[in-house]
């Protein structure tokens, strides 16, 4: 599963009290790193139950394009009221609960489960070849402007068979340095994958040449992001559950893998300019000063040699 969409502080927090079978109260607060919050709480007049709290963004958004139905499926009776500033909660008793390691499984993977709601709606019906056309999804989720568009395509060739799934990444960094850098690693990332046969192909359109079959939705807002990521995904990349799965995932991780890879860069960048600056020091250091006492200087006659 997603490990970008697990948190691990309240996994192992969650997991102590679920499948440890610790019973005391607690309230602990925890943000990811995109931004989205959880907590979780176990009261002083039960401590047995635990609640689940995740503040995720763009929900409002996912809430229509799937997120409503994940949390009625996946999680009935188990959903509570939110605390002030959260969009979801989930509550289960430790002491009622009958399948604990499946139930901390699935309480720990909930922003997976809602934020992944369209990519898999999309996925399915693309393995199971029900898939047609329909709106282009849009899930914002980050402040600045960054948001993922799902969209079923046709085959250019038989335009009454949708065969693929479209999913466009807006990207964006708040520093100028690293927006330069994505923009040259995206650039090398879509040349490179074109050469593995297997993949899901992968086109990157600068910020001024937004994809087509989004460009109606983000006109000219975005121009100075950096770039778009396209993926196609086709049925063979999702016929069967394990794939599905791990195509959802994926797609979920790019963005992090992506900050990953830009924020490994530049450490890799300072470290050699640190490199070069003590080799600079060393050559300094063992560099010195020539006497200031002139010496006396003879030709090749033996004549003394005096500059004037």
């Amino acid at each position: 599963m997603c490990i970008d969409c697990r948190n691990p502080i309240i996994e192992e927090a969650l997991g102590d009290r679920l499948v440890g079978g610790k019973r005391e109260a607690t309230e602990l607060s925890v943000a990811d790193f995109d931004g989205s919050r959880w907590k979780l709480v176990c009261g002083v007049d039960a401590p047995h139950v635990a609640t689940v709290h995740l503040d995720v963004g763009g929900w409002s958004e996912l809430e229509k394009v799937g997120g409503k139905e994940v949390l009625e499926s996946l999680y009935g009776g188990m959903v509570v009221e939110a605390a002030p500033g959260y969009k979801v909660a989930v509550s289960v008793d430790c002491d009622a609960c009958q399948d604990k390691e499946a139930t901390l499984e699935k309480l720990i993977l909930l922003k997976r489960h809602l934020v992944g709601a369209p990519l898999t709606e999309k996925f399915e019906a693309l393995g199971e070849g029900s898939a047609a056309q329909g709106p282009v999804i849009t899930v914002p989720w980050r402040d600045s402007g960054e948001a993922l568009y799902v969209l079923t395509q046709n085959d250019p060739a038989a335009p009454e068979n949708y065969d693929r799934v479209l999913v466009v990444y807006a990207i964006d960094f708040p520093d100028e340095t690293d927006r330069a850098m994505c923009r040259i690693f995206l650039q090398q990332f879509a040349e490179q994958h074109k050469k593995i046969g297997s993949a899901p192909p992968v086109v990157f359109s600068e910020a001024k040449h937004p994809p087509l079959e989004i460009r109606p939705l983000v006109g000219a807002k975005q121009e100075n992001f950096v770039g778009y990521v396209s993926f196609t995904v086709f049925k063979r990349n999702v016929d069967s559950p394990a794939k599905l799965a791990k195509k959802v995932d994926l797609c979920l991780a790019f963005r992090h893998y992506l900050h990953y890879h830009v924020k490994a860069a530049k450490t890799n960048l300072h470290m050699r300019l640190r490199r070069k600056v003590r080799q600079w020091l060393q050559v300094l250091n063992r560099a010195f000063l020539s006497s200031s006492t002139a010496k006396e200087k003879k030709t090749i006659s033996g004549r003394t040699f005096t500059r004037k």
